[in-house]
């Protein structure tokens, strides 16, 4: 047989689809992220995924409590999470997250957040101690040697908790990147690609499948218009033609505007000393 017609593995077949997604992008990573961080801050206020999530993690921290963020991008965990514990070390690799995130710690006098530049595949690789908790809030989606990064967090904490999508797409978004850019978004690989890979780790985590708000709000008519036209990256002559697109779909609510709808994301919960069963793992004892 051709080796081009072996089945790929979980972890090739998650692999293939982070490679897909970095071609598909039209603009560079630093890019994205600089035009997301500004707007994340609006983006969490306006939606209700942190205070649905928020009790399930703290039920697992407390005073004492050391817990590794990977990717908190402005802060949306960080912020509500750190006045409970004793130390967070947030792996922040976007140079104008950590900015935003600095300045909303700064803001609130928060000191127990250490903040690593760098990419959590490098951090992993040195030693950082132990945590009672994991976090990776949508955060996973880019990170290719993803069973690496798995072995290693189980390793160093108790518990690991992982936010990610269905995959399902927002209608009204495809639309508009089928209406001005003539194909479907490339969307990265989320758990229809991610679970095959835990169980073919012999990971055998809890998933929860649930509603979330996916408000996107604007303080005005030309901030909506504005932010899709970079979003989907238009010249001026598509502007009339959006500005119609957007108002078919958007809703006003006192002094904003919007898109308002749901949709379903995923949690995963992983349990150290229940969920692995096919590898060998430095157990830490439990403390009093």
């Amino acid at each position: 047989m051709n080796t081009e017609e072996h089945a790929l593995s979980a972890l090739q077949e998650w692999q293939k689809q982070v490679e897909i997604h970095r071609q598909g992008r039209e603009q560079s990573e630093e890019k994205s992220w600089a035009r997301f961080s500004e707007w994340y801050d609006n983006w969490v206020d306006n939606n209700d995924y942190v205070e649905l999530i928020l009790p399930r993690l703290q039920q697992h921290v407390g005073s004492t409590a050391r817990v590794l963020e990977i990717g908190p991008g402005s802060g949306a965990f960080t912020l509500a999470l750190a006045p409970t514990v004793k130390e967070i070390v947030a792996v922040e690799p976007a140079p104008s997250m950590r900015t935003v995130l600095n300045r909303n710690l700064s803001k609130r006098n928060i000191t127990n957040v250490k903040i690593v530049p760098s990419r959590i595949e490098e951090v992993l690789q040195e030693e950082i101690g132990h945590f009672d908790l994991t976090l990776a809030s949508h955060s996973l989606y880019n990170t290719k040697s993803i069973d690496m990064v798995l072995r290693s967090v189980i390793r160093l904490s108790r518990h690991f908790i992982i936010l990610m999508g269905t995959g399902e797409s927002l209608k009204w978004r495809q639309a508009l990147y089928q209406r001005f850019k003539g194909k479907d978004r490339i969307r990265p690989p989320q758990i229809g690609y991610f679970y095959p890979v835990l169980l073919e780790m012999g990971i055998y985590g809890d998933v929860e499948i649930f509603w979330t708000s996916a408000n996107y709000v604007y303080n005005n008519e030309e901030n909506l218009v504005e932010e899709w036209m970079k979003a989907l990256q238009l010249d001026e002559t598509c502007r009339g033609e959006l500005r119609s697109a957007l108002l078919e779909i958007a809703e006003r609510k006192g002094n904003q505007i919007g898109i308002y709808r749901r949709r379903r994301s995923a949690l995963v919960w992983i349990e150290r000393n229940r969920s692995v069963f096919s590898w060998e793992v430095e157990l830490i004892p439990d403390c009093d």
